[in-house]
């Protein structure tokens, strides 16, 4: 009996990731929202860093598996989000491995329906991005230095876990800071051998071994660019680019350090990520939290069983420090989406963790007979079920919202497109995506006040349009510029999906020649 229940568990959460995987490929989004989704788009049909198709680092490994698939697939975006689905269905296997260690097959396997069904990450999989196949990756990886772990001498455990490491940075550079978990598991194996000769050389090796993995990839950009030279000019300008004037890191941002850490763990990681702002999520989870601790302090005394892989648990945690700090210091917090590669693993010690303790309040209390469960065990096995089910849920619901609720910046193209007299637009990074949807009107990507008010005087009689992103930049430099503008529309989509272009304001110019400047 407990064979077959076990069996129709197993299966019933193996459906559940097929809906998951299933729902998000027929409720994929056709509209490519951003300037970064467009490098990506472009880039299955023509790679060239030069030209931003993608942008650097270039992302090589998660192109390659879209153009992969654009070879049976017409639509670049389709097999972007193809690529990237089957990735993240993949990951469920990590996941149950990592998770089975602490907690058994059966009840590891739903918390990686749990970390699966998270609506923000589900929400990823259906966009031309690389965040979801960098997170499916990032699990792959966490699963290998784990596995290298048990055997420190072992040459082909570590190898997966270098290997792995390399694909990961080849998806997603800015994981960088996972990477502190291979050197935690390189010191752990060189402080585990006791010939010092034969350690200090298989150091040397694995060093040697995680460059040579790395520059794979980097080997390839470096062709693809054309020379070393090149693809050094390239990556200088990109990295100063992203610290100094538009990554919207520390450096180049005016934001007090203490908001960007409240709105990026409250607003971000709580709120968008984990909560994906619904509410009965929310109180499902402090729910869970609270019949937790419950648990917890009903256990307090008892022995507790000594598998716990407190080892492995510190290495996680300072990564995701460490990760979180590099968000705070040196990513864009206005995007939710660079925070979210830490909700999974938090989630998933949360749901092992949860689960860990109702099988001890079983074990402690001695009702294991058949279905005589604790009451608080049985209560946390409901809110888990609850979590999921309200997760598959909300995250159905977005992804249907996502598919069918056209971007802000597409429904102004479509206003645009409506204006039968001569007219220029002035954008900002909208410009880009305009140009994929290959707008029928001139339209141009501007940043400085002076050099718009001369085009504006010197140019043919036409109207003059901005977006309120514009307008903004020209009152950094001119405190003038807002009285020569008048609201002409708005268009408005979910800043869940379109965190910084999800309201978007057209102005008309209507300044003159008496224009007054303002002097420093």
């Amino acid at each position: 009996m407990h064979r077959l229940v076990r069996r129709i568990s197993i299966s019933a959460a193996i459906i559940a990731l097929l809906f998951i995987f299933c729902f998000n490929l027929f409720f994929s989004s056709t509209f490519v929202r951003s300037w970064d989704e467009v490098d990506f788009v472009l880039a299955v049909d023509r790679y060239d860093l030069l030209a931003m198709q993608p942008h650097f680092p270039g992302y090589p490994y998660f192109i390659a598996g879209a153009k992969l698939v654009h070879e049976w697939v017409t639509d670049p975006v389709q097999s972007l989000i193809i690529w990237n689905a089957m990735l993240a269905l993949s990951a469920a296997f990590p996941i149950t491995l990592l998770a089975r260690r602490y907690i058994g097959l059966v009840p590891a396997v739903w918390a990686a329906v749990g970390v699966q069904s998270l609506p923000y990450l589900w929400l990823m999989g259906s966009r031309p991005m690389s965040e979801c196949a960098g997170i499916a990756v990032l699990w792959w990886y966490l699963w290998s230095v784990r596995w290298a772990a048990d055997r420190p001498k072992s040459n082909a455990r570590l190898g997966t876990a270098l290997l792995l490491f390399s694909v990961l940075m080849g998806i997603r550079l800015s994981y960088f800071p996972f990477g502190i978990a291979l050197v935690l598991l390189l010191v752990f194996q060189f402080t585990s051998l006791t010939d010092s000769r034969n350690r200090l050389r298989r150091l040397v090796m694995a060093i040697a071994a995680a460059g040579g993995a790395q520059l794979i990839w980097i080997g390839g950009l470096i062709q693809s660019e054309g020379t070393l030279q090149g693809f050094w000019k390239l990556s200088l300008a990109f990295v100063s680019g992203h610290f100094s004037e538009w990554g919207g890191g520390v450096a180049d941002s005016k934001v007090p350090l203490g908001t960007r850490f409240v709105t990026l763990i409250a607003d971000h990681l709580i709120r968008d990520v984990w909560f994906s702002r619904s509410s009965a999520l929310a109180v499902l989870y402090l729910l869970l939290l609270a019949l937790m601790g419950f648990g917890m302090w009903r256990l307090r005394g008892y022995i507790r069983d000594a598998t716990a892989d407190r080892k492995f648990g510190k290495w996680l945690w300072v990564c995701l420090a460490a990760y979180g700090v590099w968000v705070l210091l040196g990513q864009n917090i206005e995007k939710p989406r660079h925070i979210a590669p830490i909700a999974g693993p938090m989630l998933l010690v949360l749901y092992a963790a949860a689960l860990k303790t109702a099988a001890l309040l079983n074990r402690a209390s001695g009702d294991i007979r058949r279905w005589k469960w604790d009451k608080t065990a049985a209560a946390i096995y409901l809110a888990l079920a609850a979590v999921i089910a309200v997760q598959i849920a909300v995250g159905a619901q977005l992804l249907k919202l996502q598919a069918e609720q056209k971007p802000a910046v597409y429904q102004l193209n479509d206003y645009m497109e409506a204006l039968n007299q001569p007219f220029v637009l002035y954008t900002w990074e909208e410009t880009r995506v305009l140009r994929y949807l290959k707008a029928g009107y001139e339209h141009r990507k501007i940043l400085t006040f002076d050099y718009f008010h001369s085009l504006s005087q010197t140019g043919a009689r036409q109207r003059i349009f901005l977006t309120d992103h514009v307008l903004n930049g020209f009152l950094q430099q001119n405190a003038n510029a807002g009285s020569q503008v008048i609201p002409v529309a708005k268009f408005v989509s979910d800043d869940l999906f379109d965190p910084v272009y999800s309201r978007i304001t057209l102005y008309e110019w209507i300044g003159s020649n008496e224009l007054q400047m303002e002097k420093e």
